[in-house]
């Protein structure tokens, strides 16, 4: 998601972090190496668009497919290892189209693909609420967020040699995100001069702009394959508008109230450099791939005509934090799959940090899909998505009290595919 960075200069009661400025790009890492890691099956040449590019040059027949997800986004709160509340959240949603066309086949095999498919999702809910024994008030933490960034994407892929298949892809860029939350505080016992005490923020960031990437399958054996790809930096251009408030009420119902709205802030910024390698393993009618990815968001940058509330410049000072505190990503993924037409089944998963958190294992995801190919062209797929993730949620108040909550969040993902060859 992305945080407009002036809203911590003028806004300083959410202390909010200029690094958030990199978070549409942490789903941006890919599927990399000699396969994918994608639903609804490992290494499927719909999915390489947005992964290896090159896995394309093995489609020998046209086809075109599409599908849906029912996402059920669920959270809970830890505070001094007890779980506090959970909160759900459901959605039903169209995904992805991909049409796949072979100019030639075999012997210097040509392809040529289209889609439209997200490339990051918002969709996140997170409450956090106790009460604080040696401050005597109690405080409630709500965050919400919804939308997607979508690619628009187009690649060629192309057997060079006869054991070397080279591809690229390019993406159009397009999505928001709805992001809300707000902080209470209530006092019962009349300790402090405020009754009960407020914050809510709400920004709405529109994104355009364009990204693209590299890949290369090599044959080493009938057997064994290696693959590598390259991201370049992505771009994106944000407009956002964002408003938020802040009330206090106090003895006697008297009400302070302060708010601020931003109808048309205007920025860029450019994403991470991102690499992966892998090696590809097929024994009929076993595959199998293990892959490596590495992100460097050091090389992330932001642009801008606003100023710092110091008069200083917003640019430098992005960069500076970006170059401190932010980490590079690794991933690990792993897949596995079973094809004995007209049946296919495969299994994945992966586990990677996140730039702005420090664990390795803070997300995890494992895949499942199964698909069912008819005579007459027609294929249906199934399958589900279980990703886990962990975050701190902070909030730190102008008073200089300061709260930090570390939320664990579960999405479960049931994909329903359909595909026809043309």
């Amino acid at each position: 998601m992305i945080i407009l960075t002036l809203l911590c200069t003028v806004l300083p009661g959410f202390g909010q972090n200029y690094l958030d400025v990199v978070r549409p790009f942490q789903g941006m890492s890919g599927r990399v190496g000699a396969g994918t890691v994608a639903l609804p099956a490992a290494g499927t040449a719909g999915n390489a668009l947005l992964g290896n590019p090159a896995l394309l040059s093995y489609s020998e027949q046209a086809s075109l497919a599409m599908d849906l997800n029912f996402d059920q986004f669920s959270s809970r709160s830890l505070f001094d290892s007890n779980i506090q509340d959970q909160l759900k959240d459901q959605q039903l949603k169209f995904n992805s189209i991909s049409y796949i066309q072979p100019v030639r086949v075999y012997r210097g095999a040509w392809v040529w693909a289209l889609s439209a498919q997200p490339v990051a999702e918002f969709g996140a809910l997170s409450q956090f609420s106790d009460y604080d024994p040696d401050e005597n008030f109690y405080y409630q933490y709500r965050e919400q967020q919804s939308g997607a960034l979508y690619a628009y994407s187009l690649a060629s892929s192309l057997l060079a040699t006869l054991q070397t298949s080279l591809g690229f892809s390019v993406s159009f860029l397009t999505g928001e995100n709805n992001f809300f939350k707000t902080y209470t505080e209530t006092d019962p016992q009349d300790l402090f001069t405020f009754s009960r005490y407020r914050d809510s923020l709400q920004f709405t960031p529109k994104y355009t702009g364009f990204s693209s990437r590299l890949g290369l399958i090599r044959n080493i054996s009938e057997t064994v394959h290696l693959g590598a790809t390259l991201s370049l930096p992505a771009y994106l251009s944000v407009q956002e508008s964002s408003s938020s408030t802040r009330t206090e009420w106090f003895d006697r119902d008297t009400v302070a109230q302060t708010s601020a709205s931003y109808p048309n802030l205007q920025y860029a910024i450019w994403g991470p450099w991102s690499a992966g390698i892998g090696i590809g393993f097929t024994a009929a009618p076993l595959e199998a791939s293990i892959n490596y990815s590495y992100q460097t968001y050091t090389s992330s940058s932001f642009s801008s005509d606003l100023l710092a509330i110091d008069g200083g410049n917003l640019d430098d000072l992005i960069k500076l934090q970006i170059r401190d505190h932010l980490q590079n990503v690794h991933e690990f993924a792993a897949s596995l799959g079973w094809k004995l037409d007209p049946l296919q089944l495969s299994m994945a998963a992966s586990i990677r940090n996140d730039p702005l958190n420090y664990r390795l294992n803070n997300i995890i995801r494992l895949d499942v899909g199964l698909g069912y190919q008819f005579s007459s062209g027609l294929g249906f797929t199934v399958a589900l998505r279980n990703e886990q993730g962990q975050s701190d949620l902070d909030h730190n108040l102008t008073s200089g009290v300061a709260r930090t909550v570390a939320v664990q969040q579960n999405l479960t993902r049931f994909q329903l595919g359909m595909s026809y060859i043309l």
